[in-house]
């Protein structure tokens, strides 16, 4: 790819992004970032055949007979062979092949948590760009290990290759906002940054296509879904060489201003380039004398500290919302509902094309409304479509056909499908805001000093409450039944109450317009001596 057909020579600063920078975002996105949603969505479809393959597996190891063979052993919970309304219900009636789906699920938001730790290690090291390169080592890994995992039959095996997505997962949702804030011009922040949402589902959605049974999600083929983990990474191998690195992490390691510029011209033109280089170096004169900033300055510091808070907030809102009860368990969740057949399965893939139309929409609305307001809309938005899908399951139920009288028809069949539709509008209105805008807010919040520091913990917690919820969910499914979602409804309640007390708006805002604003919020939190040490001000010619 020659250098002169992506470069963009504007005599004017351009509103629309240039060819290099879309063919970076697309580099990190359709790279690290679709393999992040790819690996949270493969197993949702063919949850029932994996469930098969882990009895399959169980039973051959004890030294058993699988159900499919002639001499299977009657009343054995591995080998024992399930009619259609066994099969429904074999998670709930086998407590360890439970608890090992909810490990398989789990293990990436846990891997998370430990790839989002070390991550900060990565970037001060290494910078954004060779972070996630050397990340694709843990996604090869992982693809060895999870497509080799059927035919060795081990569940372990598959396990630990869950466990090492999951690390990449955890690196990637640090490193990437870090660097795609860095690389984009102050107008396309939101948009640019919105992206990565979109492509975590974009890929939740073609994972679950793949898992159709009429495609790949059968018991002959299931394990090439763990194989196409590969696709994502080959590319970003192939294509991120390409790609420049930051350029605030270039001028501020190599100190090279010709070397800056360039880079900074083809990402966002040659006018707004030399504003923005004129800014980094005023950054880098702030900055240059200070100390190496780490977690324990960001918890010292107590204006540093409330912005981490803040930030940590964000993230826990997002993740107890519930939505990742639905990216793990969507299929499990329709039937509960209850719909039966494949409909589920076809409910599960409507649900995440439209989930892709709502995050292309996100791209233009945080630029449009704001990211406090998309916060605000979808939590209000999530509890009234929470509260229609608990009402309609319990309508559901209510109706169902007795003991007294098997064959009766539901009077309320309808309220399974205004469940699916209501599931289906919480996922679209949290991907319009709660989905992108805190991993958008977090990178903004913080210059450059502090910001991959705070990167690490956000993305930790954030993936730990994933685990957690992806952990509990089974449990909460099999204990609270219909009343499934009480509890993801007065979670949403009070975040609602946090977003609009503690998020501040930052649209449009420069780094030194939010680091002013925070400060006037903040009052009573006084400007120490380390804060104006640590704290690094973008400053705009």
């Amino acid at each position: 790819m020659g250098e002169q057909a992506l470069e963009t020579d504007n005599s004017k600063a351009s509103s629309k992004p240039t060819l290099w920078l879309l063919f970076t975002v697309l580099s990190v996105t359709l790279g690290s970032c679709v393999l992040v949603g790819y690996n949270i969505g493969v197993l949702n479809t063919p949850q029932t055949i994996v469930g098969l393959w882990i009895r399959r597996t169980k039973c051959i190891a004890k030294g058993g007979v699988p159900s499919e063979e002639d001499g299977y052993q009657v009343g054995d919970m591995w080998c024992e062979k399930l009619d259609d309304q066994k099969e429904a219900t074999m998670f709930s009636d086998n407590g360890e092949l439970n608890t090992l789906w909810a490990l398989l699920n789990s293990f990436i938001p846990g891997g998370s948590v430990v790839g989002a730790i070390g991550s900060s290690f990565l970037v001060n090291r290494f910078g954004p760009k060779k972070s996630m390169l050397l990340n694709n080592v843990f996604a090869i890994a992982a693809c060895l290990l999870n497509s080799l995992a059927p035919t060795a039959g081990s569940v372990e095996m598959l396990i630990v290759g869950r466990f090492l997505a999951g690390i990449n997962s955890g690196v990637t949702m640090c490193v990437a906002p870090t660097y795609l804030n860095e690389i984009s011009p102050d107008h396309l922040r939101g948009a640019v940054g919105g992206s990565l949402e979109l492509s975590f589902v974009f890929a939740i959605w073609v994972s679950t296509i793949f898992g159709l049974p009429s495609i790949l999600g059968n018991l002959e083929h299931w394990h090439y879904l763990l194989v196409l983990a590969a696709v994502p990474t080959i590319f970003q191998l192939v294509t991120l060489p390409f790609c420049p690195d930051s350029p605030k992490y270039m001028y501020f390691k190599l100190q090279n201003e010709d070397d800056t510029l360039k880079v900074l011209s083809k990402l966002q033109g040659k006018v707004s380039a030399k504003k923005e280089m004129a800014a980094i170096k005023e950054e880098y004169s702030h900055s240059k004398d200070e100390r190496v900033i780490t977690l324990k300055h960001l918890l010292v510091d107590p204006f540093l500290r409330r912005i981490l808070l803040i930030a940590l907030g964000l993230h826990i809102c997002q993740q107890f919302s519930g939505i990742d009860a639905t990216m793990f368990y969507s299929t499990a969740i329709f039937r509960s509902a209850g719909m039966t057949g494949d409909a589920p399965l076809y409910a599960t893939i409507g649900m995440g094309a439209i989930n892709v139309v709502g995050a292309c929409a996100s791209l233009v609305l945080i630029e449009k409304a704001g990211r406090r307001i998309l916060l605000l809309i979808g939590y209000t938005g999530s509890v009234v479509f929470l509260c229609i899908i608990t009402s309609s399951m319990l309508l559901h139920k209510y109706g169902a056909p007795t003991d007294e009288f098997p064959n009766a028809k539901n009077p309320y069949a309808f309220a399974a499908y205004v469940s699916a539709v209501s599931l289906v509008g919480f996922v679209v209105i949290f991907c319009t805001g709660p989905g992108p805008v805190p991993w958008i807010l977090t990178s903004e919040y913080f210059p450059q000093g502090p910001r991959a520091v705070a990167a690490g913990p956000a993305a930790a917690v954030n993936r730990f409450c994933s685990l957690v919820v992806a952990l509990a969910f089974p449990y909460m499914q099999a204990g609270l039944d219909e009343y499934l979602f009480v509890i993801f409804i007065v979670l949403n309640v009070c975040f609602i109450g946090f977003t609009y007390v503690y998020a501040m708006e930052t649209k449009g805002k420069t780094t030194e317009e939010i680091q002013t604003e925070l400060r006037r919020r903040m009052e009573g939190q006084p400007l120490t001596s380390e804060s104006r040490e640590l704290m690094t001000i973008n400053r705009k010619n």
